[in-house]
């Protein structure tokens, strides 16, 4: 192919400047091909992996705003019109739209194709990176697909299935398989003997129904970003988390964000035996901005909820603002229904 005779600094231009769809037919055209790809080192967006309701291999823009590429594995049975090769296999195909940049495969191949199409794409893209979503109610099937490496590249994980309740043995296993580096979501129920520990250590943790997590437990946080939904704790417990970070704990700390505050919470217990003050525009800036969850994101197909990296800005102005033994400054905000404590790295954000 005449492709092949070109430099790798003119080929590695020349594909980087195609869709992901054409990127993905040229590298099927030959192994020869597949090889010249795998070396010239092209970069993609996260790759976000669903499974339950909807089948999906999907990649949205850098902010998440739009997809850009998808791989969908049809629920009903659809005519083939054509087959993709990857990895040795066959996958039968049943639309292909290079205008909205859409292959839509056989309804029954999600689990014998997801794999080997992960490796494919592997070997097309540099440093290859995945957000996998699971629905618990699809696990028992899942189990052996999970064993296989490619998903150590997971770097953000979400169990699905708000009607399913994760078992420590189930959390256990999947993290196991996949050792999620970044962040973790759970939109499960947990099972009343879950434990904690597991989760506490990762990046970015949203629980949005966290049952009875013991304040031992919260305590124990070691993310930099924590949004807690549906939990038991009152004022009183989470003035004892602030004494435990005004001591110097939770160091990673940035934002915890807790649900249930329909009405503003009780500042006098809240702030019991902790000197505070209100916003002093010289301290600190109005406007809290931080990024959710960087790169690693899954869009929900079923609702509009998304996790993506665009910048959020909180309004502090009525927050009440206290440090901790280093001198670092934080906030506890009450806005709408909920409860924010956020730490300043960046006093003035622009």
């Amino acid at each position: 192919m005449k492709l092949l005779s070109f430099p790798l600094l003119i080929f590695r231009e020349i594909v980087r400047s195609m869709g992901i769809m054409e990127i993905l037919e040229l590298s099927q055209v030959s192994r020869r091909m597949l090889n010249f790809m795998n070396i010239a080192r092209i970069s993609v967006e996260t790759f976000n992996v669903v499974n339950g309701n909807a089948d999906k291999i999907t990649i949205f823009n850098s902010s998440g705003t739009e997809r850009k590429f998808l791989i969908e594995f049809l629920k009903t049975s659809q005519p083939v019109v054509g087959q993709m090769k990857v990895n040795n296999i066959r996958i039968d195909v049943c639309e292909k739209n290079a205008t909205r940049q859409i292959i839509q495969c056989d309804s029954n191949q999600f689990e014998s194709s997801i794999v080997p199409m992960l490796m494919h794409l592997d070997k097309i893209f540099y440093r290859m990176r995945i957000a996998l979503g699971i629905n618990l109610r699809t696990l028992k099937e899942m189990r052996g697909i999970l064993c296989h490496p490619i998903f150590r590249k997971c770097g953000y994980l979400q169990f699905r299935g708000i009607n399913e309740v994760l078992s420590n043995e189930d959390c256990e296993y999947v993290l196991d398989k996949t050792q999620p580096n970044r962040g973790i979501t759970i939109l499960s129920n947990l099972s009343p003997d879950f434990d904690f520990k597991k989760i506490l250590h990762f990046s970015r943790l949203r629980v949005p129904n966290l049952g009875k997590m013991p304040l031992e437990d919260l305590k124990a946080l070691g993310c930099e970003i924590a949004n807690l939904g549906n939990h038991q704790f009152k004022e009183v417990d989470l003035n004892g988390f602030l004494h435990h970070w005004i001591n110097g704990n939770n160091r990673k700390l940035r934002r915890l964000k807790l649900d249930g505050f329909e009405d503003a919470p009780n500042w006098d217990v809240l702030l019991k035996d902790i000197l505070h003050t209100e916003w002093n525009p010289k301290e600190r800036g109005r406007y809290y901005k931080y990024v959710p969850l960087l790169k690693y994101s899954i869009h929900i197909s079923f609702s509009r909820s998304k996790y993506m990296h665009t910048e959020e800005t909180i309004d502090c102005e009525n927050g009440k603002d206290f440090k901790n033994k280093e001198g670092q400054l934080a906030t506890v905000a009450h806005h709408s229904e909920y409860l924010d404590i956020l730490i300043w790295n960046d006093r003035f954000p622009e």
